[in-house]
């Protein structure tokens, strides 16, 4: 229906204003899909998979649904039929005040956000700064993880023998296998030894502060591991350490 005049989920019949069954379920199938916790993006997206169409040749979007569950015309006011109970309609209202309220994540929340193995809580957050803080005062304790074990029958090495026991050797197929051996070998290392050395020097540069460094998080920390014992951190060089590793 384009250039709609009456609220989705409503239609005219014979000059009165009456249920349209299949949009009246998809209004309800809203309110119920937000107050359970769903984003009005992942609303709008299920609407256009399944729904019934909001206007003709448009896609649903957060704007249409933040439109649905504001109006109040749902609830059976202003004489329109009540398509969603009184209820319903105040919780999804108190979910959008609440998340209204909600403060703007800071860039290093964001960047723990991202590396946190659970939900980031103020309680991970200050664990956190304190294990970078820790770090800051010891960066001695950044060590080079142990290198595993070589694997003496990778593919790569097995074609490497095979061509080295043939003659007449094909020196180029030789040469690039070598250099893939190579780096393979480099990769499976990661470049701790650098990265170790890097880590250290960017702890003993930070100054300690009682706020958690988003620059400092993204630079060290590849994950923060989160256990109901502990919280721990995987630096970049692969090293996992917690508050029992730093005095």
């Amino acid at each position: 229906m384009g250039n709609r005049k009456l609220p989705f989920g409503y239609q005219m019949r014979m000059g009165e204003i009456v249920r349209n069954e299949p949009e009246a379920k998809a209004v309800q199938d809203i309110f119920l899909q937000y107050t359970l916790g769903a984003s009005l993006k992942e609303i709008a997206e299920q609407m256009s998979k399944n729904g019934p169409v909001y206007d003709e040749g448009k896609s649903w979007n957060k704007n249409m649904i933040a439109r649905i569950l504001k109006n109040p015309k749902y609830t059976g006011a202003d004489n329109y039929p009540k398509l969603v109970d009184i209820k319903l309609f105040e919780a999804a209202a108190e979910k959008r005040q609440t998340k209204q309220r909600l403060p703007e994540r800071t860039p290093a929340q964001k960047a723990l956000k991202r590396v946190c193995s659970k939900p980031p809580t103020p309680e991970i957050e200050q664990q956190v700064t304190h294990l970078l803080g820790k770090l800051a005062e010891q960066p001695e304790r950044i060590t080079q993880p142990e290198k595993p074990p070589a694997s003496a029958h990778t593919s790569t090495q097995v074609e490497l023998d095979e061509i080295l026991n043939t003659q007449p050797l094909d020196e180029d197929a030789a040469r690039s296998l070598i250099c893939k051996l190579a780096q393979e070998q480099y990769d499976t290392i990661g470049n701790k030894e650098y990265e170790t050395e890097r880590l250290r020097r960017l702890f003993t540069a930070f100054e300690c502060t009682a706020e958690l460094n988003a620059e400092l998080l993204q630079s060290a920390v590849s994950a923060v591991l989160v256990t109901r014992q502990a919280v721990r951190l995987q630096l970049k060089n692969g090293q996992i350490i917690g508050k029992d590793d730093l005095v």
